[in-house]
């Protein structure tokens, strides 16, 4: 324990210096949840809500996938660190004299397509209990999913998205 009480972890105080420490030891910055009012009292600090990560990591493949505006992570900054880290000369940004765009990713469908698994998504029946309505949450005008659940978002992972694209990505995607 220190001076006012509060059990510390690691290192007596956690400010000694060590050999290395901020050099070849890079974990020195202290998480920005501790600046949570609540946080240092948690007893269940790193526990992760496995089932909101995986509506997450849902909505960010599907948004991607479905070049949704606004959501999809395939943008400029991507694009930049793609030219950075990788060797993928065709997901590389276009300069040309006054402008900067990007080319159209293989794994991004295109309109037709995108209407095409929003009717599907508005014509699907699950039996009772398994899963809510998602017609309800397809708006096909807009070419939109609306007010998804993780349970929905965890059913659409595990069963619909391997049905959904199978047939409408390059192979290898």
């Amino acid at each position: 324990m220190s001076e006012d009480g509060d059990i510390v972890f690691g290192l007596q105080s956690g400010k000694q210096k060590f050999s290395g420490f901020g050099l070849t030891h890079n974990w020195v910055k202290r998480s920005m949840f501790w600046e949570l009012p609540y946080w240092k009292t948690n007893l269940l600090r790193h526990n992760l809500d496995v089932i909101h990560i995986e509506k997450n990591v849902f909505e960010n493949i599907f948004n991607t996938i479905m070049d949704v505006k606004g959501k999809t992570k395939d943008n400029i900054k991507a694009r930049v660190d793609v030219a950075l880290f990788c060797n993928r000369k065709d997901m590389e940004l276009v300069c040309d004299r006054s402008r900067v765009a990007k080319q159209r990713a293989s794994f991004v469908l295109d309109k037709n397509t995108q209407l095409l698994v929003y009717k599907w998504l508005k014509s699907l029946r699950f039996p009772d209990r398994h899963a809510s309505n998602i017609s309800r949450l397809v708006n096909t005008e807009e070419c939109r999913l609306y007010g998804m659940k993780s349970h929905d978002c965890h059913v659409f992972m595990e069963t619909l998205i391997p049905l959904a694209f199978r047939d409408l990505l390059p192979k290898g995607i």
